[in-house]
């Protein structure tokens, strides 16, 4: 049985592979684990590879100013009650390609000062909303993305159910999934690839899932890629998972907002944590952004 069992997994990872190639629209391209987010080439309107973030906790794709000045793009200031917003640009819409692959989607400029600490050569980041109708899949032990065409009815992820949900009852409209546990308990979490740790558990949340003794313990440690530098507390509980795959088994490493000038942004009650790529570490993440389901497993 064992036998047949790996001989079987041996022939659906073959098949998917040959069904990948098949595709002439599909994606598939190393990443860079830089900083502890994912770093990947993009060809710019230069024609030039360019290092740009992957980044599903943000709704709007965006490059430094001084990358955007040195592509000759017009850089358009927002204004908000009459006053424009300092660092922060419009450039519209804008194609960036992945492996000759075409994607368009609207990006601001930001400044260095708005974007905040930055691993060294990154001169932006894609957002979510560029893969619209998309499968994005994170294969974290291979350091791997891939970019799929939607995939037809019946095929879809089946793990989870990924939501648009506004970060805050003012935010934009974020990444969220149903699936995940933490000691038995679920929870519904943002999908950060530009949060470096394991899972985050807000303020509102720390109670309904038991996790009081645990908030009470956590030690300090800095993330300074979230929210432009942040404090949190790292403590542990009993479990992480995603339905029955266990993630991070005893003592799980879970964070929780921690005190300082800068606090961690909280979404208002509205979802109860946020993962990060740390979570994933031995695991492949699956994003269909066509049938909004997600799935993660074994890498």
């Amino acid at each position: 049985m064992l036998r047949l069992t790996a001989a079987l997994g041996a022939m659906l990872l073959l098949l998917a592979a040959r069904a990948a190639c098949a595709d002439p629209a599909a994606v598939t391209l190393a990443y860079a684990p830089c900083g502890g987010m994912i770093c990947i080439p993009v060809t710019l309107a230069d024609g030039r590879n360019h290092v740009l973030l992957l980044d599903t906790g943000n709704v709007n794709s965006w490059l430094t100013a001084g990358t955007a000045r040195a592509l000759g793009l017009k850089l358009e200031p927002i204004e908000q009650g009459g006053k424009s917003l300092p660092g922060l640009f419009r450039l519209g819409a804008q194609s960036v390609s992945l492996q000759a692959r075409t994607f368009t989607g609207r990006f601001l400029a930001l400044e260095r000062e708005q974007a905040g600490e930055l691993p060294a050569g990154v001169e932006g980041a894609l957002a979510y909303t560029l893969f619209k109708d998309q499968v994005v899949q994170i294969d974290y032990p291979h350091l791997t993305l891939r970019i799929l065409a939607a995939r037809p009815p019946g095929a879809a992820e089946r793990g989870g159910e990924l939501s648009l949900i506004t970060f805050g009852k003012q935010g934009p409209p974020i990444v969220v999934g149903r699936g995940f546990s933490v000691d038995g308990k679920p929870v519904s979490a943002q999908i950060d690839t530009c949060y470096t740790g394991t899972l985050l558990v807000y303020t509102q949340a720390i109670a309904q899932l038991g996790l009081e003794r645990a908030a009470g313990q956590g030690r300090p440690r800095y993330f300074p890629y979230t929210d432009g530098g942040v404090d949190m507390n790292e403590a542990s509980a009993e479990a992480i998972a995603f339905g029955a795959y266990v993630l991070a088994p005893r003592p799980a490493i879970v964070y929780f907002p921690g005190t300082g000038a800068n606090p961690v942004h909280e979404p208002d009650g509205l979802f109860e944590a946020t993962v990060g790529n740390a979570l994933f570490a031995h695991s492949i993440v699956t994003l269909d952004f066509h049938a909004m389901r997600f799935s993660v497993r074994p890498g």
